[in-house]
């Protein structure tokens, strides 16, 4: 009689224990579906161009939108990225805003989380440094744009160029000197 109850104690420990597993995934991956706001979508004058963004539909309420306009002008101004260990809480804070709204903000519109979003203004900064002193190492080039690892730098830069630092920068060296070559050859057939 001992060993029936120890065995039905058993398997129903077991049952409950699949039982919660399943209420827990089901709970885990079931989100209520949140009120529909209106959207207007915004696009940055600076940002349709790339190509990254570019391809995304976005769309964001307007109250969203105060707040994307606010985060872009802050970042073309002040360049937080540059700060190594720039938090969102920071940016929210200069933002007056809190940094869960913050990041829905740039999940929703960038389809970025935080540290890619900024490390795609990081890129763009190191890429602007490369164009004004061609001459940069790309260490000192990822450091000045506020990388504090060679190994993100790369993978960075890779995922929103399609090629390495150092392929990149050979690229763009070459394209200036056949412009530098083109402009010479227009020169001497217009001296002609």
């Amino acid at each position: 009689m001992i060993q029936f109850l120890f065995i039905a104690a058993s398997l129903l420990t077991a049952v409950l224990a699949v039982l919660c597993v399943y209420l827990f995934r089901r709970t885990r991956n079931h989100k209520e579906p949140e009120a529909q706001a209106p959207v207007k979508p915004y696009l940055s004058p600076d940002l349709v161009a790339d190509a990254d963004i570019d391809g995304a539909v976005n769309t964001i309420c307007d109250n969203h939108q105060v707040i994307c306009d606010r985060l872009m002008e802050y970042l073309e101004k002040e360049k937080p990225y540059l700060k190594p260990n720039v938090k969102i809480v920071d940016i929210a804070d200069d933002l007056q805003t809190n940094k869960a709204y913050l990041s829905r903000i740039i999940n929703s519109y960038f389809k970025k989380n935080f540290s890619q979003f900024i490390n795609w203004y990081r890129v763009r900064d190191a890429m602007d440094s490369f164009v004004k002193e061609p001459d940069i190492d790309i260490t000192t080039m990822a450091g000045r744009s506020g990388f504090q690892s060679m190994t993100t730098f790369n993978t960075a830069f890779t995922r929103y160029t399609g090629m390495t630092p150092g392929e990149w920068c050979k690229k763009y060296k070459n394209e200036m000197r056949n412009e530098m070559v083109n402009a010479g050859k227009k020169t001497r057939k217009a001296e002609k």
